[in-house]
């Protein structure tokens, strides 16, 4: 068997797609569980709580726990349907929330961009994610390992 005809075998597709969907649900768990114990709440919602500790840790453990539970149902490959498009909102609104990264990731160009004190190279991977967001909600019907589809079966 040639190494082509190896790669683009049907296992070799379902496996790569299982690897996809858990990677990037794990890593959506890791961002939520990030929130929920460090307090870090997302950015675009500080304005709203006018630097209201209490305030600010509320929303930080309900987007925390939301992206943990949108990032475990991913994981598993549960309700799909819905979890793989929240998880590219959610990463999406990332990758938008960052994007003078994604453009000039060593600062040459842009400027006058209030940006994160260290290294924006760090972003650029949100343009990626994003785009494996993407690719797992367009070919969701051949992930045949998730737990949905299994469940289906007769």
């Amino acid at each position: 068997m040639s190494i082509d005809r190896a790669v683009t075998s049907v296992w070799a597709q379902r496996i790569s797609l299982l690897l996809l969907r858990v990677s990037t649900g794990f890593l959506l768990v890791w961002f939520g569980l990030n929130k929920v114990v460090k307090g870090s709440g997302p950015r675009a919602f500080r304005s709203f709580v006018e630097k209201d500790s209490t305030m600010e840790a509320i929303v930080s453990v309900i987007a925390g726990g939301g992206e943990v539970f949108i990032g475990a149902l991913c994981v598993v490959g549960l309700l799909r349907k819905i979890a793989l498009p929240a998880q590219a909102l959610i990463n999406g609104f990332t990758a938008f929330s960052v994007w003078w990264a994604i453009v000039d990731p060593f600062r040459w160009y842009v400027s006058g961009v209030d940006r994160i004190v260290f290294n924006s190279a760090v972003f650029y991977p949100t343009s990626i994610i994003f785009a494996a967001c993407i690719l797992l909600i367009v070919f969701r019907h051949q992930d045949t390992l998730a737990v949905d589809r299994l469940l289906r079966r007769p």
